[in-house]
């Protein structure tokens, strides 16, 4: 794929201005006075790392938040009231979110009707060929030919996308309000992309302000004209694109020098040292993947050793976050690859032949995929080892408790939770309680995705420490995450995965925060 930048339409003419937006929850200020003056005609791109304030502004925009008293916006100069959606709507505020919000076993005249309302004919019906007509006019005005009848289910990526967009901007006036497309290229393939830009192109090209948020610098260095980064809150730069380099933005969102000054003396955010260990080639290994093909994973291969913990970095949409549900069995739709524990090797693995193997995953989505919500957390923890619970053959309430008991304490657990349902416990602990589940069976290799989302700091700690703890005990240990700082606190070595391919490997001193970070955005450092 290659991106090219195009002449910037913007005019001089403010789209949307924003003033003093902030936004306080319990204990956490997510906005920090925030300023925002988005140009007619240009794509504004709105940067930084996840819990940076970018989907909290959004949400206010989109009437989800109330900001803090004394927010400021104008659309089009007309006064907007920030956190009323109606107001957003009616002034000209549009939203594709990377959920897109269709309903895929409808096709595109069902899914435009049901937002902008259906073509009627006599007594009040639906007149479904004037909606066809009028669906197909409006994709086609962008530049898209499909069967407006066909299920969007079986349409390409770019072309689900273009529905919801052309859905979002059908009946503004030309050249006027804001369209502020989340994550749109999140879901999409490389190769798919170039045909989205075009698409957004299109829409900037009218004069409507486009607001791009996305975490793929070098897309965004190639379609927007301007940009503004944010960190804790707060913006920390805002300038024409035309003034920085994909590099500069990396370090402009990561805080690069700061961090790795900081990792230099040894520490990081969380408290911890970076772990020093290092497995050699004379380390016996653990698991070993070779050619693995998924949605977006492209051939991936690699060694885990035993005691290592491997940390797997990348961008939304480049692997990283399909890679432990490969291995683990838990994605089977166009997985590819082998998968070999101990000398035994097994294809396109299923769940049940993956903990044959001793393979276990913690998933990323605690509440769809890791907990039993209306089980107790004693039921939810002794769930996979009921079997090496039961005495005899016999099963025993006692005995369960007690192997409960004893898997809580081992990952710093209250013991007293037991019969809470989980649902009723925080984050950090439904975490631990699911690491106790999966650590009691006794695995060989351990898969975990985003491990510490959600998870209060002092639990996020506990968790590091205990897989530094499993891995010197020689559990091998593969770690996903979208948050560098738990690779750097907690891993030995860490791949990139960047467009479905290692993009970068990392261990010892050249493991820092800037390292990865450039990997990750196929960008390389300016200050060497």
């Amino acid at each position: 794929m290659k991106l090219v930048r195009e002449p910037a339409t913007a005019s001089d003419r403010l789209a949307l201005k924003i003033r003093g937006v902030a936004k306080t929850f319990p204990g956490v200020r997510a906005l920090v006075d925030f300023d925002l003056d988005v140009r007619a005609g240009s794509v504004h791109a709105l940067l930084g790392h996840n819990g940076c304030g970018k989907s909290t502004l959004i949400k206010a925009l989109a009437g989800v938040h109330a900001p803090d008293p004394g927010a400021k916006a104008w659309i089009d100069d007309e006064p907007l009231e920030i956190g009323d959606a109606v107001d957003a709507q009616l002034k000209g505020l549009r939203f594709v979110h990377q959920e897109l919000g269709i309903i895929p076993e409808m096709g595109a005249v069902d899914n435009v009707g049901f937002v902008l309302g259906f073509q009627r004919g006599r007594f009040g019906r639906i007149d479904w060929r004037a909606q066809a007509r009028v669906t197909t006019e409006l994709l086609e005005r962008f530049g898209f030919k499909l069967d407006p009848h066909k299920p969007l289910a079986a349409a390409s990526p770019p072309e689900r996308a273009a529905v919801a967009i052309v859905r979002a901007v059908a009946g503004w006036k030309a050249g006027r309000g804001v369209l502020i497309l989340d994550e749109p290229t999140a879901a999409l393939p490389a190769h798919e992309v170039d045909e989205l830009f075009r698409l957004v192109r299109e829409v900037s090209g009218t004069g409507t302000a486009v607001i791009l948020v996305s975490h793929r610098l070098d897309e965004v260095m190639a379609i927007a004209d301007h940009a503004t980064v944010m960190r804790s809150g707060a913006k920390v730069w805002d300038g024409p694109l035309s003034s920085t380099s994909l590099s500069g933005l990396v370090d402009l969102i990561s805080n690069t020098e700061a961090s790795d000054s900081t990792a230099t003396a040894g520490s990081h955010a969380s408290g911890h040292r970076v772990r020093n260990h290092t497995t050699s080639s004379e380390t016996p290994i653990a698991l070993e993947a070779r050619g693995m093909y998924g949605r977006y994973l492209r051939g991936v291969s690699f060694r885990l050793r035993v005691g290592e913990v491997l940390g797997v970095a990348g961008l939304l949409g480049s692997g990283r976050e399909e890679l432990p549900y490969l291995i683990g069995g838990n994605q089977r739709s166009g997985a590819e690859g082998a998968v070999s524990v101990d000398g035994r090797e097994s294809r396109c693995l299923t769940v049940t032949e993956a903990h044959e193997l001793g393979i276990v995953l913690v998933p990323a989505d605690r509440a769809r995929e890791g907990i039993f919500a209306d089980f107790t957390t004693r039921e939810n923890v002794s769930l996979a080892a009921l079997p090496t619970i039961a005495l005899r053959g016999l099963f025993t309430p006692p005995a369960e408790k007690a192997f409960v008991s004893r898997w809580l304490n081992a990952v710093h657990a209250d013991p007293g939770f037991s019969e809470r349902l989980i649902s009723t416990l925080s984050g950090g602990n439904q975490q631990k309680a699911i690491l106790a589940r999966w650590l009691s069976v006794g695995p060989k290799v351990l898969l975990l995705s985003e491990p510490t989302a959600g998870v209060d700091i002092g639990a996020r700690n506990v968790i590091y420490q205990e897989l530094r703890q499993r891995a010197a005990d020689g559990l091998a240990i593969l770690m996903a995450s979208s948050d560098v700082e738990d690779l750097l606190a907690s891993c030995d070595r860490v791949i990139v995965l960047r467009d479905g391919v290692i993009a970068g490997e990392f261990a010892g001193d050249h493991m820092t925060k800037a390292a990865i970070a450039y990997a990750m955005e196929g960008a390389h450092s300016e200050h060497g």
